[in-house]
């Protein structure tokens, strides 16, 4: 079973929640930092045209696939390319319809979504019975401390040592690693979108020396403060997350054209020509 599977020049790492969190508690016990990025299509997307945002992606320990896109990507491009331009669009389309027909036959080679909202809640939980202590950093004033709220009404044992809305602006990082340093936290959520708190956190994990694992989490403060409302999870293991959410944020069709659209005409790509 391979490790690691590279798509559009990023590698991503085949794990699963669980070996997420093994990892975690390794780290949380040694003398290592770590940064870990949820990539979504997007996020490949503008990878594939932004060299110092590849270099980030690159360069962080662990990359999960956060989007059934990236789970489709991997799965497609390890089809054998057939020899005819029709067979090749017609195997490129064929295989996007598997995502809603059948979504379990994507799960290969990578064998699961690993989301940065699931993956934040998972961890919470996990608190309650490791030595983690966790910091929330980012989304817009009060988000995060909502969040802190409602997580802790779920998992009431969960070490939360401090949250702060702050900014990703380089002006506003001094006063952020000054509240860090006093919370004392082992695992830090950024959640300023990508590609922002990706950035953040490569200029300043090592200004944080109790943080052992920080990991950009885009809108997930959000989803945990009810702020926003997740797709049903019918609609999420058939990959419709997208839908759902262009259904309630008619704004995001940008966004969703670059997921949808954008993305596997990048991969089509990626196979067919950019290896001729």
């Amino acid at each position: 079973m391979e490790k690691i599977v590279e798509i559009a020049g990023i590698p991503i790492d085949n794990v699963t929640y669980n070996d997420v969190l093994e990892l975690v508690d390794r780290l949380v016990h040694s003398d290592q930092q770590a940064q870990f990025v949820t990539v979504n299509p997007e996020m490949l997307l503008r990878a594939s045209c932004d060299q110092a945002f590849s270099t980030v992606l690159r360069h962080a320990t662990l990359r999960t696939p956060d989007g059934v896109g990236v789970l489709w990507a991997a799965h497609y491009l390890k089809k054998p390319k057939p020899l005819s331009s029709f067979f090749s669009r017609l195997q490129w389309l064929s295989s996007l319809f598997s995502i809603f027909l059948d979504p379990n036959r994507i799960q290969e080679p990578l064998r699961e979504r690993v989301t940065g909202t699931d993956l934040m809640k998972r961890i919470v939980e996990g608190s309650q019975t490791h030595p983690w202590t966790l910091f929330l950093l980012g989304a817009t004033d009060g988000v995060g401390e909502q969040a802190m709220r409602n997580l802790s009404l779920a998992y009431p044992q969960a070490k939360f040592v401090g949250s702060f809305s702050g900014s990703p602006k380089p002006d506003d990082e001094d006063e952020i690693i000054r509240r860090i340093h006093l919370a004392q936290p082992t695992i830090l959520f950024v959640a300023y979108g990508s590609p922002a708190q990706e950035y953040w956190i490569r200029r300043n994990l090592t200004r944080l020396p109790s943080v052992r694992v920080a990991i950009g989490v885009g809108g997930a403060f959000d989803f945990h403060a009810g702020q926003i409302l997740r797709a049903p999870y019918w609609m999420q293991k058939a990959g419709l997350e997208w839908a759902w959410r262009l259904c309630r944020e008619p704004r995001r069709i940008g966004r969703i054209w670059n997921a949808a659209i954008a993305f596997p005409r990048l991969v089509y790509w990626e196979k067919h020509v950019s290896h001729r």
